[in-house]
């Protein structure tokens, strides 16, 4: 059974994810809509996974990751579940990029908390057009075509993208055919692999944006951020 820690903007929305997850195996250890009291928590009981809105009550979600990231080397810190509202939320890409491994859309249609939590405990994530780029310029890389790098060899070629670059050629197709807006099943046709292969490169990927991009805190919208005491 794994572990989880809910943080939430509001009671209403804490109260939705506890019923989602109810009776399915996770075990809850705790909920909170304030980062400063979530990390005061995880000092006595770490989860196995954090699953946080990008926006709560005292400041934002990157506070937090910070904490967590000034652990020491031997703590295991959980895997964060990041929610957001939309795709195209500005500070989406850079709280995962310093430190979220995947994120869920809090939305009526699409996958469930517990669709997108499972995806995360088996390693896999999905990414945006709008993130695809975004990580493409992070990483340095440019866009390639689709119709080359959607060829099988594309998708087979780890050679290093280039010196000391942080990403494969194969990494730099996938990036390149998400940015275009294909689909992860679209990309598993043309590269003859399994969808769920395709979700773990990406979830990969997401784990060499944090070595390349060290834990900030991501000021918006008037949200603080204030250690705890």
């Amino acid at each position: 059974m794994s572990s989880v820690f809910l943080l939430r903007h509001s009671q209403r929305s804490l109260q939705r994810a506890a019923l989602d997850l109810a009776d399915t195996g996770w075990q809850c250890l705790g909920t909170s809509q304030h980062w400063q009291e979530a990390a005061a928590s995880l000092r006595h009981a770490m989860p196995a996974y954090l699953v946080s809105d990008l926006h709560l009550s005292d400041g934002h979600a990157s506070c937090l990751l910070q904490q967590l990231s000034a652990l020491p080397p031997g703590v295991v810190r959980p895997r964060v579940l990041l929610i957001s509202d939309a795709v195209d939320e500005l500070t989406l890409f850079p709280t995962l990029s310093s430190g979220g491994h995947a994120y869920h859309l809090d939305q009526p249609r699409g996958p469930s908390l517990q669709d997108s939590l499972q995806a995360l405990e088996q390693g896999r994530a999905r990414m945006s057009p709008a993130i695809a780029r975004e990580a493409l310029h992070s990483f340095g890389a440019p866009r390639r075509p689709v119709s080359e790098a959607r060829r099988l060899e594309a998708g087979l070629d780890r050679q290093p993208l280039a010196m000391l670059s942080l990403i494969s050629r194969a990494e730099q197709a996938l990036l390149s055919l998400l940015s275009h807006g294909l689909l992860v099943e679209e990309i598993a046709d043309a590269w003859y692999v399994l969808r769920e292969e395709v979700e773990r490169r990406i979830a990969r990927l997401y784990r060499k944006l944090h070595a390349l991009c060290p834990p900030a805190h991501v000021m918006a919208g008037g949200d603080r951020c204030l250690l705890p005491a």
